[in-house]
């Protein structure tokens, strides 16, 4: 008898594992969102990358990863099948850089330089401070102030202005220019818009405790222009990111009115926007980003969103989950996001599509899933640790009842005191629980990590199946409760009833 309530022991412990892994596979094979693919890590070699650079060609795309120490350009075809085209090194990274399959232009030591994977090095100018490039056009800007526009082939002036101010950004959009410059005694910059000379559109004045981490030029599906603003607002030792958003056009002299941006998931608020990245297709400007955010367990985590709207609020799609840390996202195709996954001090390079068929090759079972799942399950069940412990309780308690029961029960010489004492174990058992559950725990929480509850009276059912699964082996094999087997269907029961919540509960308590 012994020997059988151990196998239908086991039996059940191995059913609830099962279930935990099951319910692992599950979150692990989901997608992020309806929208976006599961991620699919590209074959490169991993590194402190801090910027992505892409540029696409006919049968494919060049996609540029640049660290601290050097510059990685990968060729990647349609498929986002990328192998190592050349490495650069000693180049910075608070320079540019833009790579094609053959042409490389970067700084070392301020000198703006031309490069391709067959021929040596070109000096195009000295005393660079910065460039911004697109297939057919490439200016740079220097220590004295002057913009260079040069021309197709990259080697004669199409233009040359003279700034009173430093210049801090550009961007070539469609053929149109902007230059952005500084004024940091009057604390305001400046939006410039280069035809044939230079014009100025407005200016966007900068609070003290308001720092810029990045601009970017869009131009709307309607034709006219939005400026965003990356900021960081510092206060009180606090931190706020902060996106926020003017339309203007090329008229001159304007006073554009900057709004704040709100970013909305799944009517959930998102909070510290980073990285903001524009990729401008044919029916409008699409933003990505990563966003800091805090789950149900309290933890931080870091997932990539995309959207192609752009009012006040900008209703958002998630292109990765939540188990990892993701960053610096970069749209190289209207369907298509890469970007960093971050592998202790290191990033690889992930990406994610829209496209319906690669959306359906992640739906299912990939490489990795397996053994993610047992490693979520290992991870999930420490946290059932901690319900072993705050299990003392209760079963300090319903010992205490059952036993004092059970000598009131002998004392009166009922004839079954030992099933009457076993049932009212059962029932004290149950209301512990309960009381501890409800009083003790953030039970919302709690309820909505379970995968398989979603109301409180649901709960309450795992609790009392819980109670009758821990008496299983004593129905099937009917086992009787009597003076000798007592104490031990007491305490199997009761340690029973704790081995199944440890599985069916604990992964979920924190």
């Amino acid at each position: 008898m012994k020997n059988k309530i151990i196998w239908i022991s086991t039996l059940i412990i191995a059913i609830f594992i099962s279930f935990q892994y099951w319910n692992a596979l599950q979150v692990q094979t989901a997608f992020p969102s309806e929208q976006w693919s599961r991620s699919f890590p590209i074959t490169t070699e991993q590194s402190n990358y801090s910027k992505l650079q892409s540029v696409a060609h006919e049968d494919g795309y060049t996609i540029s990863l640049l660290d601290f120490k050097k510059l990685v350009v990968l060729s990647c075809d349609s498929n986002m099948i990328c192998e190592t085209n050349r490495i650069i090194d000693e180049l910075s990274t608070s320079r540019n850089t833009w790579s094609d399959h053959e042409n490389s232009f970067y700084i070392r030591d301020n000198q703006l330089i031309h490069s391709t994977s067959q021929t040596a090095e070109v000096v195009i100018a000295a005393n660079v401070m910065n460039f911004t490039k697109t297939d057919n056009t490439l200016i740079y800007w220097t220590e004295d102030q002057q913009v260079i526009v040069l021309d197709q082939s990259f080697s004669k002036e199409q233009q040359r202005l003279q700034l009173a101010e430093p210049i801090t950004f550009a961007k070539i959009l469609n053929n149109e220019v902007f230059i952005v410059t500084e004024n940091k005694k009057g604390q305001y910059f400046t939006v410039h818009h280069v035809s044939d000379q230079l014009s100025k559109l407005f200016t966007i004045p900068v609070n003290g405790p308001e720092v810029l981490s990045s601009m970017h030029i869009l131009q709307l599906a309607d034709g006219g222009y939005s400026f965003l603003l990356d900021t960081d607002i510092l206060a009180g030792g606090k931190r706020t990111k902060t996106i926020l958003a003017a339309p203007f056009d090329l008229s001159l002299n304007q006073s554009p009115t900057f709004s704040k941006l709100t970013f909305v998931d799944n009517e959930k608020q998102l909070k510290n926007i980073r990285f903001p990245q524009i990729y401008q297709s044919e029916q409008g400007p699409i933003i990505t980003f990563s966003a800091s955010l805090n789950d149900m367990d309290g933890n931080r985590v870091d997932k990539v969103f995309v959207s192609n709207s752009f009012g006040d609020v900008v209703d958002v799609s998630a292109v990765t989950k939540i188990d990892n840390r993701y960053e610096r996202s970069m749209l190289i195709n209207d369907q298509t996001v890469v970007y960093f996954k971050m592998t202790g001090p290191n990033r690889s390079l992930e990406y994610s599509s829209s496209n319906e068929q690669i959306k359906q090759a992640s739906n299912g079972i990939m490489e990795g899933d397996y053994l993610a799942a047992a490693y979520a399950v290992i991870g999930d069940l420490f946290n059932g640790l901690l319900l072993i412990l705050f299990s003392f309780i209760w079963i300090t308690i319903t010992l205490a009842i059952t036993y004092g029961v059970s000598s009131i029960l002998h004392r009166i010489k009922l004839a079954s005191a030992y099933k009457v004492a076993y049932m009212i174990h059962l029932i004290v058992l149950f209301s512990t629980q309960f009381v501890f559950f409800h009083k003790f725990s953030l039970l919302e929480n709690l309820i909505f990590r379970m995968p398989y509850v979603t109301e409180s009276w649901q709960f309450t059912i795992v609790l009392v199946a819980s109670i009758i699964i821990s008496t299983l082996p004593f129905l099937i094999f009917k086992y009787k409760v009597s003076e000798d087997t007592f104490h031990s269907i007491i305490l199997y029961t009761t340690f029973m009833n704790v081995t199944i919540l440890f599985f069916a509960i604990g992964p979920y308590l924190f």
